[in-house]
């Protein structure tokens, strides 16, 4: 069971923190993006032990098992009006978490982190304007007890998986609620420049062969992301070298 008192564990972070913990709901994201906007610097947190409508990037839905993975999401105010990138640093912020307890992935741009080559975590975020500030809600969902599922459409492990043991999810949310407030200091404060240098070596795409879901005909070479965040690849057909956005593609590795 996920602790209503996980809170009390947190370090000593800038921003006051508060958490909710819901048995059932239907998504961490949309609860928190209904919620009042507050413009003040308090983060919200809502994590649930089961959705019944959890959502991914593009419309997809999260499978989400009672008792056995985190569903959680993040509200916070940015006054960072570029928000490239983003995605990357929160990746980055769960790729630490797990590297903590021995579980070592690389981040498939923009926003799934993978272990041997197998999605064990995905990103959502999703923003609102209000006023010079900007809402940003972050949902992520890891895959850590769970060591069976035929609803998911795509290869998956979890942490259980590749430590071949249960694990206390308290202890990685603690650490994650860290982590992220961390990065989003980080975030505001620096280029993205800072967190480019880290993903470099977790870069799942680099010098592999994709092609993208609406033109399965094409295949490109990943070649890194640039200092806003976007994808840089080449496309093997005529050797041009582009760029895409987070949000205009779906992507998919070549085996």
């Amino acid at each position: 069971m996920i602790n209503r008192k996980i809170k009390s564990y947190y370090k000593n972070l800038r921003s006051k923190v508060f958490l909710e913990v819901f048995d059932t709901i239907s998504s961490t994201n949309d609860y928190l993006l209904r919620k009042e906007k507050n413009k003040n610097k308090d983060i919200k947190i809502c994590i649930a032990e089961e959705q019944t409508k959890g959502r991914g990037r593009r419309g997809k839905s999260w499978i989400s098992p009672k008792f056995k993975n985190i569903y959680f999401s993040l509200n916070s105010y940015l006054k960072k009006e570029d928000l490239s990138g983003l995605s990357i640093a929160v990746a980055l912020s769960v790729s630490k978490v797990l590297t903590k307890i021995n579980v070592m992935s690389l981040i498939k741009w923009p926003n799934d982190l993978l272990v041997r080559n197998k999605k064990i975590c995905g990103i959502l975020i999703e923003t609102a304007k209000v006023g010079e500030l900007t809402k940003v809600v972050i949902g992520i969902g890891i895959n850590v007890n769970m060591d069976n599922s035929e609803l998911i459409d795509q290869e998956w492990t979890s942490i259980k998986l590749e430590k071949k043991q249960s694990v206390d999810r308290n202890s990685i949310i603690t650490e994650m609620i860290n982590q992220l407030c961390i990065t989003l200091n980080k975030f505001e404060q620096e280029e993205f420049d800072y967190f480019l240098k880290k993903f470099t070596s977790l870069d799942l795409l680099k010098d592999k062969e994709f092609t993208l879901k609406d033109k399965p005909n094409e295949t490109f070479i990943g070649k890194g992301i640039d200092n806003k965040g976007l994808l840089i690849a080449q496309n093997l057909k005529d050797q041009r070298i582009v760029k895409f956005s987070s949000g205009e593609v779906s992507l998919k590795l070549k085996k």
